[in-house]
């Protein structure tokens, strides 16, 4: 019972009754502590297996870390050059969220690299790297090889400006990282008062070049008009290393820009980032009060314009199929559905006990239906990644229609039911600010 009446008087249930806390927390501690000592034990293994010279490297490279801080320095430990960063990382935690520490460490860092004597190109690299490898929580390659390099360049006037380098690995970090990564270096640059950029037609139509070559696959593509907003108007050039064998003829030499070829990491810091993920960006340069940042909010009003003298236009919550990753796919890999055909999934919306908090579970009774294979693919939600299954319907021979749960047995009786329920956790469902379906009754 969640709640008891007792003498008109509603209570409400203490799940903790009747345990013994002491004990519970104790018995955690032990365990943590025997797990902390079976690993000192496995490392000190491997240091002197590597130790004998039979491997590329002659010790453990993952070093082990107990928290953020921990990991953001020695992830970046080559870049750093001794540089301590972890104790004012968890200093600005224990006031701030994970963005402004970010973007205060990033600042702090590059200040404290140009005290030690370093250069202004070192000092912005490194403290974009800090910034970038708080925001993705130290866990990601992005920080390492989704920035290739930090230049300092030249406008037509002779003026510096900071451009910054991206490469593929950058996708890893999502959009909301690739665009505050853009921010963060502005906020540098004005930290060590580096000017602005100012682009040229050409490098503006190189841009708009490449996003029309580009056949790879993106969740938005600005169009030309938004492309030339957004070039013109970042105060850090969003520059890249070329990714693809597709050269641009009508704007394949500028300056600034070394090769003619496709640039895949700038299309996707600014097509999945500043443009996809505008509003989260407009909300950090509120809260900062960072100037110059002015042309984000029509990208993040984008879509909310559509309103009448009267009051808002009428949305219908009926939720149209989205085909456009059948269209994208990738020979060879495993699909198993279209988007809203019968047959698949059921979606939730929880978390089952097995599952982390930004996973998804499914019953195991879904596996008898695939016959044991079950595989992750893309979703036809730009936010959420999900198991996806390509027959229309499943028919499964089960002795009753409890097929959301365990199924019991053959009797040969066939039902045509769904594949049992997908659950999403709610960090997936709110983490990217899409628009949400309704769960399957």
């Amino acid at each position: 019972m969640a709640e008891a009446k007792n003498d008109g008087k509603t209570t409400e249930h203490n799940p903790l009754l009747g345990l013994d806390i002491p004990r519970l927390e104790h018995e955690m501690e032990v365990y943590h502590q025997w797990m902390d000592e079976r690993a000192d034990d496995a490392y000190q293994i491997a240091e002197s297996v590597r130790s004998l010279g039979y491997d590329y490297r002659d010790h453990v490279e993952i070093p082990r870390a107990a928290d953020l801080a921990g990991r953001t320095e020695k992830l970046l430990v080559e870049h750093l050059q001794g540089y301590e960063v972890a104790e004012d990382i968890r200093v600005m935690l224990d006031e701030h969220d994970r963005e402004t520490t970010s973007t205060m460490m990033a600042q702090s860092v590059a200040r404290g690299f140009r005290e030690q004597g370093y250069d202004l190109q070192t000092a912005i690299d490194v403290g974009l790297r800090v910034g970038l490898a708080i925001l993705t929580e130290a866990v990601l390659v992005a920080p390492l090889e989704g920035i290739s390099e930090v230049r300092l360049l030249n406008n037509v006037d002779g003026s510096q400006f900071v451009s910054v380098h991206f490469a593929g690995p950058i996708r890893a970090a999502g959009g909301t990282a690739q665009a505050l990564a853009v921010l963060i270096a502005d906020m540098i640059r004005r930290e060590l008062n580096v000017g602005h950029y100012q682009p040229t037609d050409p490098e503006v139509e190189r841009v708009k070049e490449e996003f029309g070559l580009y056949r790879g696959n993106l969740q938005y593509r600005p169009s030309p008009n938004e492309i030339d907003e957004i070039v013109r108007a970042c105060p850090v050039m969003i520059n890249g290393e070329s990714t693809e064998r597709i050269e641009c003829a009508g704007y394949g030499r500028v300056r600034n820009i070394d090769e003619a070829r496709i640039r895949g990491g700038v299309l996707l810091v600014i097509g999945e980032g500043m443009c996809l993920k505008a509003p989260k960006i407009q909300k950090h340069t509120e809260r900062l009060n960072v100037p110059g940042w002015d042309f984000i909010s029509k990208f993040a009003s984008r879509g909310k314009e559509k309103q009448t003298e009267e009051g808002e236009v009428f949305k219908s919550r009926k939720v149209p199929p989205i085909t456009k990753f059948m269209k994208d796919i990738i020979a060879g890999r495993p699909v198993f559905g279209g988007p809203l055909q019968a047959g698949g999934f059921r979606l939730r919306y929880g978390r089952a006990r097995p599952s982390g908090l930004a996973a998804a579970s499914t019953n195991p009774a879904s596996m008898l239906a695939l016959d044991d294979f079950m595989t992750t693919n893309n979703s036809d939600h730009p936010e959420i990644k999900k198991l996806i299954i390509l027959w229309s319907e499943i028919t499964v021979a089960i002795s009753d229609q409890r097929a959301t749960t365990m199924p019991l047995g053959f009797d040969g009786i066939e039902y045509k039911l769904p594949l049992t329920q997908w659950h999403l956790s709610y960090l997936l469902a709110v983490g990217g600010n899409p628009y949400l379906p309704p769960s399957t009754p």
